[in-house]
């Protein structure tokens, strides 16, 4: 029996992995006060996958398992920048060092761990004892991170008109970009110019990036001006914008839109019969 193994008999030091859980749990739960939710979940995720990643090192000692986690390590780095210094301080790749992880985290003290006969000294039972309570710990952590989550989805009738509201107001503003040119300088969404052309106008006016015209949406529906979906979505973006023209005196635009809202209704109404 080695002289430290009389020590720790005589200081009653806890089971190693057991030592390692409570170490890796206080640290852990400090690094995450640092980040918001969403940067609390990636981290976590994370981490998971660290400690089973632990566990398979211990076992095999495969350098690629060791990469795998270092390479994902460098991707937060890159993505947090500056945000990841909490996250990086603690080193949680020591728990990948099986020689020297006691003594980083204070088990042993210098002159204990000096007298060690091996310092290879953990266990399988103490590596499972300290990833088994780490999943259990963050599977929690997680579970109750997911519960204080926004949903990823429209959770009612208003989030979902929200979005269609958002679709109705391009709609609209192509109308009225449709009708100021069309009654200021006579010229026609399908005319001599180009559809193109048009888009790219369209683009610039309501300040959205242009790409490509099979990536606009404003294309997809320049091209059917003015009617884009249905008559009955063409009647409502007609009476929305047709009190703007009339607040400022634009006849011609007002008759214009006019025109076209009674050709949709009696289109409609025909329809219907």
């Amino acid at each position: 029996m080695s002289k430290i193994e009389n020590k720790d008999s005589k200081k009653h030091k806890p089971r190693k992995g057991v030592y390692l859980s409570d170490v890796a749990l206080k640290e852990i739960t400090e690094v995450l006060s640092h980040y918001n939710t969403e940067q609390k979940i990636e981290l976590i995720e994370h981490l998971q996958q660290m400690f089973k990643e632990v566990a398979e090192y211990f076992k095999t000692n495969e350098d690629t398992i060791y990469s795998t986690y270092a390479d994902r390590q460098q991707e937060l780095l890159k993505k947090y920048g500056k945000l990841f210094k909490p996250f990086s301080f603690k080193r949680f790749d020591n728990y990948f060092d099986f020689k020297h992880i006691l003594s980083i985290k204070d088990y042993y003290t210098a002159e204990e761990f000096n007298q060690l006969e091996s310092n290879d000294d953990l266990t399988e039972q103490d590596i499972y004892e300290l990833t088994t309570s780490m999943r259990n710990f963050l599977d929690g952590e997680l579970h109750f991170l997911y519960l204080d989550r926004e949903p990823q989805f429209p959770t009612s009738d208003t989030d979902v008109k929200e979005d269609t509201d958002k679709e109705s107001t391009e709609m609209q503003q192509l109308l009225a970009l449709h009708y100021i040119l069309k009654a200021g300088f006579e010229i026609q969404a399908r005319g001599s110019n180009t559809v193109s052309e048009f888009t790219q106008l369209a683009h610039l006016l309501l300040g959205k990036k242009f790409t490509t015209l099979q990536n606009s949406s404003i294309y997809k529906k320049y091209k059917k001006l003015p009617n884009f979906e249905s008559l009955a979505q063409l009647i409502k973006d007609l009476k929305h914008i047709r009190p703007y023209f009339e607040k400022l005196d634009l006849i011609k635009i007002v008759d214009l839109i006019n025109k076209d809202l009674k050709a949709a209704e009696n289109e409609k109404k025909n329809a219907k019969k």
